[in-house]
């Protein structure tokens, strides 16, 4: 694909892929920002459209879910009452998205997981 790309994710609250968040909307971005490799992963999720850019769109700068939001929700988590966590204890979403209603359309499974995975004591061998 040449020129400018628009990733939108399917899903209308985003969806995190590659370490970026893609909004429902889509951005527009240019794919030599991108690491190598890593439009094709894009290009091969299905819970992402790939496209060339319409004509006259810009570039705009691909959003990550910056270090304030992992730690919103980091906070989030260990505010959680017992009964929001799942029988395997990862936190579950709902709850995490009530605590944090502002982020709640950037919160995705795939997030909350790589958090949960950063947070959850280490397990005896």
């Amino acid at each position: 694909m040449a020129g400018l790309v628009k990733i939108a994710a399917i899903a209308a609250a985003g969806f995190y892929r590659a370490g970026h968040f893609w909004p429902h909307e889509g951005v527009v971005i240019d794919p030599d920002t991108l690491d190598p490799g890593v439009l094709e992963r894009l290009q091969a999720e299905p819970r992402l459209h790939v496209e060339p850019a319409p004509d006259g769109e810009t570039a705009a700068e691909v959003v990550q879910a910056d270090d304030a939001l992992r730690d919103r929700i980091k906070a989030a988590i260990g505010e959680l009452p017992a009964e929001a966590f799942g029988a395997d204890g990862t936190p579950n979403l709902t709850p995490l998205r009530r605590a944090l209603p502002e982020d709640a359309k950037r919160i995705t499974a795939e997030l909350r997981d790589a958090i949960w995975a950063e947070l959850k004591p280490a397990q005896p061998e």
